[in-house]
């Protein structure tokens, strides 16, 4: 897979995250958020180490695209998904 494509996966996560994260309790129930933040950082600790490592790389990467709260929040997503 080519780098752009990573980089295209990881803002995908990214956004995902986000969207769970930020989304007011009105709109999306707090414990499904929580469940599939859990489910998404399960599946991304299964990668080798080297794919996780990239992950890493990545998220501070993409993290520049974002703005205030939201870019911090994806900075810090490598420790929130157990990914270091």
């Amino acid at each position: 897979m080519s780098k752009n494509s990573n980089i295209r996966l990881i803002k995908i996560i990214a956004d995902l995250a986000i969207f769970l994260e930020f989304t007011s309790e009105e709109q999306l129930d707090a414990d499904i958020a929580v469940e599939m933040m859990e489910h998404m950082a399960a599946e991304l600790q299964l990668l080798d180490a080297e794919d996780r490592q990239n992950i890493v790389r990545d998220f501070l990467v993409i993290s520049a695209e974002y703005t205030g709260d939201k870019s911090e929040f994806v900075k810090e997503l490598q420790e929130s998904f157990g990914l270091i």
